[in-house]
């Protein structure tokens, strides 16, 4: 188990808590890229930014589980440890075969509609990934089982040239609006 408390010294800003979804490479989606080892990019990333920024941020990592509902016990489990306004979990999508179109990108939520809805904005407006906006998922773990609002961002489908290609070229732009909106939201 990997949990990483990354802040800024001094100055302690409201907390936010981020995890990649899943646990080992090859557990999540793959195909043109690996939704772990991506994920996990994205959200150190992220974490880096809003270090600079002066953001208190939680990192939580899963490198141990063998399975999906030890790995979601573990990262509600994680999150709900931590003091902080706002639960997120990054992942990739995708659907059956390989497609050459974009999809897009889009968020998740259980209540958290206004920062599910500004975050597929700023990162559809950083990339030019198509905007399949904010979604209501009750029934998911991640987003019903943590004690703070939660989004899962669905960052693009691992399985579209298209989205993969643009989620490549504009990498960093992406982690900066995801770095931002939450940064804003937190206040």
């Amino acid at each position: 188990m990997n949990l990483y408390i990354v802040h800024k010294p001094g100055r302690m800003i409201a907390m936010i808590t981020i995890s990649p979804g899943h646990w080992r490479e090859g557990s999540g989606a793959k195909d043109l890229i690996d939704e772990v080892v991506e994920a996990r990019r994205v959200v150190a990333r992220v974490v880096e930014i809003l270090k600079i920024q002066g953001v208190s941020v939680t990192q939580v990592q899963d490198d141990e589980s063998t399975s999906q509902l030890k790995n979601l016990s573990f990262l509600v489990r994680q999150h709900n440890k931590t003091r902080r306004k706002v639960d997120v979990s990054v992942h990739f999508n995708a659907i059956g075969g390989r497609i050459q179109q974009g999809i897009g990108t889009e968020v998740l939520f259980y209540d958290a509609v206004t920062l599910a809805t500004a975050m597929s904005k700023a990162i559809s407006h950083a990339s030019g990934l198509k905007n399949r906006g904010a979604k209501q998922r009750k029934e998911l773990t991640f987003l019903n089982a943590t004690t703070m609002p939660a989004i899962m961002i669905e960052l693009c489908f691992v399985n579209s040239v298209a989205d993969v290609n643009c989620y490549k070229q504009h990498f960093e732009a992406i982690c900066r609006a995801i770095a931002t909106t939450l940064a804003d939201f937190i206040g």
